[in-house]
């Protein structure tokens, strides 16, 4: 029996935008904590709920892609911690990390 996650989460601290597929005006600025090639856990300063539609990018690195809220959980500093899961495959998932 597998415990934990079968797929490779690479930990970086890249800051990346996130905003509201469904209302473009809700914008924030975030920090990527972890990021594989199914989804990605970040950082906010806003409250997101499970289910939402998100666009995350990163602009320096052309990088776009559309995702969908997993959890939303208390983080330090008044902060939230992000489960996002991609709803296409990225394969240039690695530009982030490499960069």
């Amino acid at each position: 029996m597998l415990s934990g996650r079968a797929e490779r989460r690479l930990a970086i601290g890249r800051a990346a935008k996130l905003e509201a597929a469904d209302e473009p005006s809700i914008i924030e600025t975030v920090e990527f904590a972890n990021i594989s090639e199914h989804g990605a856990r970040i950082i906010t300063d806003r409250q997101w709920g499970a289910g939402r539609p998100v666009i995350v990018s990163d602009s320096l690195l052309n990088f776009r892609a559309s995702a969908e809220v997993v959890y939303c959980a208390p983080h330090v500093s008044r902060r939230f911690a992000v489960g996002l899961r991609f709803t296409e495959h990225h394969q240039d998932i690695h530009l982030l990390v490499a960069g």
